[in-house]
């Protein structure tokens, strides 16, 4: 066990993390003098741009955890003997579980607050990009396998990714025998649990908020409690935060569930060093200070959500290049979220703030903006059908949905 161990890369802490996880990309700023095709042509890099987060360590110290357990269970007695009851169950026989445990935990998120980019800078540090091979006994074990959650919820088609995924990863060829031998779902479950106890550490399953929009959502859960208790492995859910009112429905949904939750940012000292990283990033001809009247303002248009943080800030660049005003203003950054931003502006909610600092000029032009985007009949329509469609599913109160919204709702007693 102790060779196993010590494969896997040392766990990073502090500073060391920290400058591991940090990305930004090399910038001249001469760039600011060059024709405007070269600018914004460049202008792109700044989507490589990653700080990390308190969410960026908590992440990486969950998944790095989740591997490091599942392979102290590797080759161990209790694996073989769990080995001999996945080949009891796979030939029709009596079958019980014997490594067991709660080894599944979730990560849930709203979108655009960098999940998916802190799990897979987390993967990367902890080894999931390289095979741990064993001697004696022979074995390639994958740190981490990453699939998608089916969007109907089909059992066999998420166990039949996970078969793919480590046929890629190990040259085996599991999937084409199973689809082959036209295996049932049962024999699916023993097959990838066979797979996972000598070959796997971590699972993780994408957009699982897909089970709570489809009724198969429970049988794919149960398949996957069946998967923890017959391999051992450590089982990753990551999805939108509907997925956590779905888990909130049983116990037993709920004990599966257990791991990290986010929001969205508020105006903390974290989105303030996020800004000012993007300010430095400039392509336009005359460099702008992060004001704190800009400051309020860009939180005001994102409402603490990063990844629309970053296309403000670049697609008013762009405008501010293509337009001739060269300035990364004001100005530019309400015509991008006025102009390039209508799709996401109806999902932006901003928080109390730490402070108020936005002048009455830009809270003017916000609110008319808002007012702009809302006084479409149709739009409203749309949206007040979207809202109900969303209470139903996910049993929430569509009246408290509603207000939240914006929408003024009476109540009569009838």
């Amino acid at each position: 066990m102790g060779n196993l161990t010590e494969q896997m890369p040392k766990m990073l802490m502090g500073q060391e993390l920290e400058k591991a996880m940090l990305s930004l990309p090399v910038y001249d700023a001469a760039i600011c003098k060059a024709d405007a095709g070269t600018r914004l042509t460049a202008l792109d890099e700044m989507t490589d741009i990653y700080v990390p987060s308190a969410m960026s360590y908590e992440i990486y110290s969950k998944i790095y955890l989740a591997m490091l357990h599942s392979l102290k269970k590797k080759q161990t007695r209790d694996a073989a003997m769990q080995g001999n009851q996945n080949h009891k169950k796979l030939q029709g026989m009596g079958y019980h579980s014997v490594l067991g445990g709660p080894d599944s935990f979730s990560i849930i998120g709203p979108s655009g607050i960098g999940k998916s980019t802190a799990l897979a800078k987390s993967i990367a540090l902890s080894g999931g990009e390289q095979l741990i091979v064993t001697k004696e006994p022979y074995a390639q074990i994958i740190p981490c396998i990453n699939v998608q959650c089916p969007h109907d919820c089909s059992v066999k088609g998420l166990l039949l990714a996970i078969l793919s995924q480590a046929d890629m990863a190990t040259g085996t060829e599991y999937e084409r025998l199973a689809v082959k031998n036209r295996a049932s779902i049962d024999n699916l479950i023993g097959m990838v649990s066979q797979v996972a106890l000598n070959n796997i550490l971590l699972i993780v399953i994408d957009e699982c908020q897909n089970v709570c929009r489809n009724k198969g959502g429970v049988n794919l859960i149960a398949s996957m409690t069946q998967l923890i208790n017959a391999s051992g492995v450590s089982i990753c859910m990551v999805g939108l935060p509907e997925t956590e009112m779905f888990f909130r429905q049983e116990m037993q949904l709920a004990r599966r569930s257990v791991g990290l939750s986010y929001s969205a940012l508020p105006c903390n000292d974290y989105f303030i060093q996020f800004c000012e990283t993007l300010f430095s990033y400039q392509y336009v001809a005359h460099h702008s200070e992060l004001t704190s009247e800009l400051l309020e303002l860009l939180y005001e248009c994102t409402g603490g959500i990063i990844a629309i943080l970053v296309s403000v800030i670049m697609e008013a660049q762009q405008i501010a290049i293509l337009t001739g005003k060269e300035e990364l203003s004001r100005e530019t950054i309400l015509m991008a979220y006025k102009e390039r931003l209508k799709n996401v502006q109806d999902f932006v909610k901003v928080k109390q703030k730490k402070r108020s600092q936005t002048s009455s000029a830009a809270k003017k032009d916000m609110m008319d903006i808002q007012k702009e985007v809302h006084d479409d009949e149709s739009y409203v329509d749309i949206q007040a059908v979207t809202i109900i469609k969303q209470s139903r599913e996910c049993g929430e109160d569509v009246i408290k949905l509603l207000k939240e919204r914006g929408f003024f709702v009476e109540e009569v007693a009838v």
